[in-house]
């Protein structure tokens, strides 16, 4: 049994009225963003697909903080794939992480992206033991997050923490976590060991495990990147209940509202005529020493109470002004669509 995910659904499918409503509010912006990856989809409640709209949404670049997202989506695959395994082979407690171990190690090594063929085993391989605890159900025992690894999944989601998302990092491992994003179709290695495209993340944040780069358009070679397009498939299929299994992803869409009741955001700093619910930003410097703002967030407009999906990133940021031509894009295109 494999400890990745079939290859999920692409919810996503262009919307014209969307885009009209998108290049409109470029064209009238007081601020030229045209350096600025926009994907902005507008969420249909009933099901998908959902349409979406933007600029650069395929291009990979540099965007910080806001790849901790896919070391919490990895975490919860990993406990699902774990949980399967545990179902059919039904070992005594005592026999849990061995046999996960034992399932689940050849697997991930015989299917590591390029990028990581010459990374040491000691980085690539779960934890097992320390991401989880076993619980007995039943006959059988099943395995949830300890505390503690919990404890820094919430300190890199809900409150930006780098120390807490290293921890995940390391627990979860290189392998894993860029296993797992490639087989669910949220990052594309290709062939070179130097390139890739989607969600990348292969570095701790400076605590400890050497970071794997690969190039983006903003800042060459980097271990954390992603591209706005499939930032927002993620958060798309995580509205829809899909990432993972309905329970995992409320527990996820729950981390992501905590990052907002924690102040944890930009979008909502300058907007109006929308509100923030679940979020992820990132912030930090390029090589040139610029810092660069992003974003991930699921919106609702207010006055059409309609819930939308916004990814931008590589906004040269000073400060909580700099976030304003942006939040005026955002605002505009959901005014001008719903309206």
């Amino acid at each position: 049994m494999l400890p990745f995910p079939d290859t999920l659904p692409d919810p996503l499918i262009p919307d014209a009225d969307l885009q009209v409503a998108f290049d409109d509010t470029m064209t009238a912006a007081a601020q030229p963003l045209s350096t600025v990856p926009f994907t902005i989809v507008a969420l249909d409640e009933a099901g998908g697909p959902h349409g979406f709209a933007g600029q650069l949404g395929e291009e990979f670049h540099y965007s910080a903080s806001v790849l901790k997202v896919a070391a919490m989506y990895a975490a919860f695959e990993l406990r699902k794939a774990a949980n399967d395994l545990l179902a059919v082979l039904q070992p005594p407690e005592a026999d849990v992480f061995p046999a996960l171990s034992a399932e689940f190690d050849g697997e991930i090594q015989s299917h590591l992206v390029p990028q990581l063929g010459a990374m040491n085993a000691i980085f690539l391989m779960p934890k097992y033991d320390q991401i989880f605890a076993t619980q007995p159900t039943g006959a059988t025992a099943s395995v949830n997050f300890t505390p503690a690894f919990f404890g820094s999944l919430h300190d890199a989601i809900g409150s930006g923490k780098n120390a807490g998302a290293a921890d995940c990092i390391h627990k979860l491992g290189y392998g894993y976590l860029t296993g797992v994003l490639s087989a669910a179709g949220f990052f594309d290695p290709g062939i070179d060991p130097d390139a890739g495209d989607g969600i990348w993340l292969c570095g701790d944040f400076g605590n400890g495990f050497p970071p794997k780069k690969i190039e983006s358009v903003n800042d060459g070679p980097v271990a954390q990147a992603m591209s706005t397009n499939r930032m927002a498939r993620l958060f798309t299929l995580l509205f829809e209940r899909r990432l993972v299994d309905p329970l995992s992803s409320d527990a996820m869409m729950g981390l992501l509202a905590t990052a907002m009741a924690n102040g944890q955001f930009f979008l909502s700093l300058n907007g109006s005529g929308f509100a923030t619910f679940q979020t992820k930003v990132g912030l930090g410097p390029l090589k040139t020493g610029t810092q660069v703002a992003s974003e991930a967030a699921i919106l609702r407009h207010i006055s059409s109470a309609r819930p939308f999906v916004a990814v931008w990133q590589n906004k040269p940021w000073t400060g909580v002004p700099s976030g304003a031509p942006v939040s005026q894009i955002v605002s505009g295109t959901l005014d001008a669509f719903v309206l």
